[in-house]
């Protein structure tokens, strides 16, 4: 038992000597220490034995093997790999070699690559599966946004040669089939021409669109509008688009006009839908127009005319002037119950002011309401007519085969 320290009277005396550190041991013992022949610690070996039985042991049944851990007096076992085949065994026979097995580590290495074969298979088997499934939901999605037809198609202008027009169409797929369409003289130079039949036309006016497949086959139509009323007076080529709306079918598309920076009509144009199919949507590949627009002849007349009625409207010149007042005087002096008659035709007819201006510039003078019930032939411009007037300017305007028209004579 440890004795009580007097210092410390809840501690017992160390009854073994305290260790001596290294810094407290003298530079001759460390040196003494240090300089000891340290011996190679053996490493590990195994410490089994392999006894077997030859192969002419009696009753031809082996010996089964002990295997068993030994070590000698001295705690250190046999080395590592060497077969001790000098004990020998009950019906071995001396000097016979021992069969040797094979290390545990090297049984089990099939049973565990084929584990890894199987695992790699299973493997590469959910990979496939996944890629499968990923592969439909991808066709899935790409049917289901991408299937139906979408985005804009430009078919190109087309130009025809009878009307000077020009046309540009696109179309695209939004749960139907809509179109925009532009038309324009196909020549700057028949810009007036163009401008004045579509702010006055003399009939009602249709543009058709038609949509064809690669071979030319039609696949859909629609006829198309332009605003018009007969009745309206002549207007100057730079007329804007203001112009009274027509009278048109209900539910008809109409063209809209476009001014351009020369204050003239520039271009018209309308959108809206086509009676078309996605089948015949996809197959569309060209289109083309057909129309009852004025002829480019048609257009120079109606602008000659045009040209004329603003000149008689500006009044004649001080010339012209001088030389109406000469024949008019001949004719007062003459005394006949007619004092002018002659003939002419009429180029412009305005029945909402009973306006008549003739190729020889007179201009006729006729009651509204007379107008408004006037044969409709006296609008099938030129109408040739011979006129009687008396002193008092009151007319007759004949023609062979509409009639007689009542007007007098403006001044």
């Amino acid at each position: 038992m440890m004795e009580e320290d007097s210092r410390f009277p809840n501690r017992k005396k160390k009854s073994w000597d305290e260790p001596i550190l290294p810094d407290r041991i003298p530079d001759e013992a460390w040196e003494e220490l240090t300089n000891e022949s340290e011996e190679a610690e053996p490493l590990p070996v195994s410490g089994y034995r392999i006894i077997g039985s030859a192969s002419g042991s009696p009753g031809g049944k082996p010996v089964e093997a002990d295997l068993s851990a030994s070590t000698g007096a001295s705690g250190e076992a046999p080395a590592q790999g060497l077969i001790d085949v000098s004990a020998g065994a009950e019906g071995q026979a001396p000097g016979a070699a021992p069969p040797v097995l094979p290390p545990a580590s090297q049984d089990a290495r099939p049973g565990r690559n084929r584990k890894l074969a199987e695992s790699a298979s299973r493997v590469y088997l959910v990979l496939g599966v996944v890629f499968v499934l990923l592969l439909g939901g991808l066709i899935a999605v790409t049917f289901l946004f991408f299937g139906i037809p979408s985005g804009r198609y430009d078919l190109g202008p087309l130009t025809s040669s009878v009307t000077g027009l020009q046309g540009h169409l696109f179309i695209q797929w939004d749960k139907k089939l809509e179109y925009r369409l532009t038309i324009k003289p196909g020549d700057p130079d028949q810009q007036a021409g163009f401008a004045l039949a579509v702010f006055n036309p003399r009939r009602p006016l249709l543009i058709a669109i038609h949509l064809k497949d690669s071979a030319g086959f039609e696949l859909c139509s629609k006829e198309i509008a332009l605003k018009s009323d007969a009745g309206n007076g002549a207007a100057p080529a730079g007329a804007g688009a203001d112009s009274p709306a027509g009278k048109t079918d209900a539910g008809m598309d109409t063209f809209q006009n476009q001014i351009g920076p020369d204050g003239q009509i520039a271009a018209i144009t309308s959108q809206g839908t086509l009676p078309c199919s996605v089948e015949a949507y996809e197959k569309a590949a060209n289109w083309n127009f057909s129309t009852n627009f004025p002829s480019l002849a048609e257009q120079a007349e109606w602008l000659s005319r045009q040209k004329d009625i603003e000149a008689a409207a500006k009044g004649p010149s001080p010339a012209e002037a001088a030389a109406r007042k000469r024949i008019a005087a001949k004719a007062a002096a003459r005394l006949l119950p007619f004092s002018l008659e002659g003939d002419d035709a009429i180029v412009d007819f305005d029945i909402s002011r009973g306006v008549i201006q003739t190729r020889g510039r007179k201009t006729f003078l006729v009651d509204k309401a007379t107008a408004a019930g006037a044969d409709p032939r006296w609008q099938d411009y030129p109408v040739s007519i011979h006129y009687r007037c008396d002193r008092s300017s009151s007319c007759m305007l004949r023609d062979a085969g509409v009639g007689v028209l009542r007007a007098s004579l403006g001044r």
